[in-house]
């Protein structure tokens, strides 16, 4: 595409960039991306199939420890396997309706990923702050309302991403300086007026990162409260592991979006390499932890493994 040419539409293709500069050195990076997105699929669909096969383990917590599980296989697949395509067959470009699907796919697993860490600190809130009316509010009935709210809140909020990108008008470049279709890189490449696109942006952001980020503080301020009003330290010991990795997934959640976002505000003229690797990374590195702090910190989760393991081996 000419950098003066003017379209009226969308390109036809786009050319991801993003991994340019590892040159000869795609084979040990390949096979470390690769080597770190099987353990994501291994230990995600280990804790899937362990919760849904064990009748012990169908408690509201370990059912939402699962839909993240499902959740964060989407979130690396709907990058990494491009990303390994790049690396290997040096397949650069992506069709203009996969870049729209690939962003349409990512957002949505995000949002959702966003909602289900609130609604697990809801769970957190009733367990600590509300023991006796806990397992009446997480009800079965409640957390399938819930969780079918989310995924379509999420799910229709992001439709109007793709379908305003359809409609911009395209004067620059299509070449995106990521390894991945990322919609803001894709609005860069626009012209004319994107008042509303930077609205609708701001408006997601206040949903999401905003409303949920609020809920999430709002029940952690109360569980700090109630576990502070104990006047046994084995009482508040046990309310403490209650939500330990509830909390260390939280904080590596923020740490994994923050960095990305942290470049991208203060050193906008970062090192290609780097801004890469923090986004790459941050849908892998997730992923591989989560399901690793809860079995290490899960003691139904652990003892649920054995188990596991066990009828495998009799089988």
């Amino acid at each position: 595409m000419n950098s003066s040419q003017i379209l009226s539409s969308i390109p036809p293709e786009f050319l991801l960039v993003g991994l340019s500069w590892v040159e000869d050195k795609n084979v040990p990076v390949s096979l470390l991306f690769l080597f770190m997105y099987l353990v994501v699929i291994v230990s995600n669909y280990t804790i899937i199939v362990l919760i849904k096969t064990d009748k012990k383990l169908q408690e509201p917590m370990h059912i939402l420890i699962s839909l993240l599980a499902l959740i964060d296989l989407g979130v690396s697949s709907s990058v990494i396997p491009k990303v390994l395509a790049i690396l290997w067959f040096d397949a650069s470009t992506i069709s203009s309706a996969g870049c729209l699907i690939q962003f349409y796919v990512l957002y949505s697993m995000l949002g959702l990923q966003s909602s289900l860490l609130a609604l697990m600190s809801f769970d957190r809130y009733m367990a600590i702050c509300h023991p006796l009316r806990h397992s009446t509010i997480m009800s079965q009935s409640f957390l399938t309302m819930c969780v079918t709210f989310i995924i379509l809140w999420s799910s229709v909020l992001m439709i109007p991403l793709p379908v305003v990108t359809t409609r911009l008008t395209f004067c620059r470049i299509n070449i995106i300086t990521n390894s991945h279709c990322e919609f803001v890189e894709v609005v860069k490449l626009a012209c004319g007026d994107l008042t509303a696109v930077i609205l609708y942006m701001a408006i997601l952001v206040c949903i999401f990162a905003g409303g949920d980020n609020s809920f999430i503080m709002f029940c952690y301020v109360q569980i700090l409260r109630a576990v502070h009003k104990l006047k046994s330290p084995q009482a508040r010991w046990k309310s403490q592991n209650t939500c330990s990795s509830h909390a260390i997934l939280l904080l590596l959640f923020y740490m994994s979006s923050l960095f990305p976002f942290y470049l991208f505000l203060f050193y906008p003229n970062s090192p290609l390499h780097l801004k890469t690797l923090a986004e790459v990374l941050s849908f892998l590195l997730l992923p591989m932890l989560n399901p690793l702090v809860y079995g290490a910190k899960t003691k139904e989760i652990r003892y649920g493994l054995r188990r596991l393991y066990w009828r495998t081996i009799l089988t």
